[in-house]
């Protein structure tokens, strides 16, 4: 489980994903482990679409009932990948008793890019990035700052325009 979640050279991945053809006899454990890292570099490369699906493939495909830590690694990464895409990941993935816990503080993150809030989101990063680190996380979750920074931006400027609106 360590191996999923820490921050590892992504160089060689890249080359052998690039040169091999993933057998499609793979059982599905196999796949969703591949799945996962193809995600994860995919993700590193701002390819957050392709990303994206790589990452639901890769969770679809884990074993239902067992393997919550590979399932907790993808969703966590899946929901980083949606931010960065802009969009909002689903409220119930937050609430997964298998989940929940442990995307604690990437509700927060959510919470902070949803609303903007560059003070909740700086506050959040500080109080997670030990965590953040460890799960690999972090390199991708740096990259938010700007979409909260739009989003803050993209409010006040919403605010300014009701204001002025109002005042006509």
């Amino acid at each position: 489980s360590s191996g999923i979640n820490a921050e590892w050279p992504l160089r060689p991945g890249e080359k052998l994903i690039s040169k091999t053809t993933f057998p499609e006899n793979a059982n599905n454990n196999e796949s969703a482990r591949y799945l996962f890292y193809l995600g994860k570099i995919k993700a590193t490369q701002l390819d957050y679409s392709e990303a994206f699906k790589n990452l639901n493939q890769a969770i679809r495909k884990a074993p239902q009932n067992a393997a919550i830590g590979f399932k907790q690694a993808a969703t966590k990464l899946l929901v980083v990948v949606q931010l960065l895409l802009g969009e909002v990941p689903e409220r119930h993935i937050f609430r997964d008793q298998h989940l929940m816990m442990s995307l604690h503080p990437y509700l927060q993150l959510t919470q902070a890019v949803l609303a903007g809030d560059l003070a909740k989101f700086s506050i959040v990063l500080e109080k997670y990035s030990d965590k953040f680190m460890k799960e690999g996380t972090m390199t991708l979750i740096n990259r938010l700052r700007h979409n909260v920074i739009k989003t803050g931006m993209f409010s006040a400027f919403i605010l300014f325009f009701q204001i002025q609106f109002v005042s006509s």
